[in-house]
């Protein structure tokens, strides 16, 4: 069976919820985060954890730099 023939989860009110298919199991599944949040990892090609902070810095001192140049 694939993700093409089975009905997606539904709360009370008949609302779709967040969910994603398993392959495994063949099912839809509800995803739950912590505190009642989704929580996204960005990784980068060999699996390490990208740190958003450091990603955040290097763009704004990029950014920085083009303010020096530019005024």
């Amino acid at each position: 069976m694939s993700y093409e023939n089975v009905s997606i989860i539904k709360d009370v009110n008949n609302k779709p919820v967040p969910q994603y298919w398993n392959p495994n199991s063949q099912n839809y599944e509800v995803v739950e985060g912590s505190s009642g949040c989704l929580k996204v990892i960005m990784v980068d090609s060999n699996g390490n954890e990208i740190q958003t902070q450091s990603l955040i810095d290097q763009i704004s001192d990029k950014l920085d730099e083009l303010i020096e140049v530019v005024g």
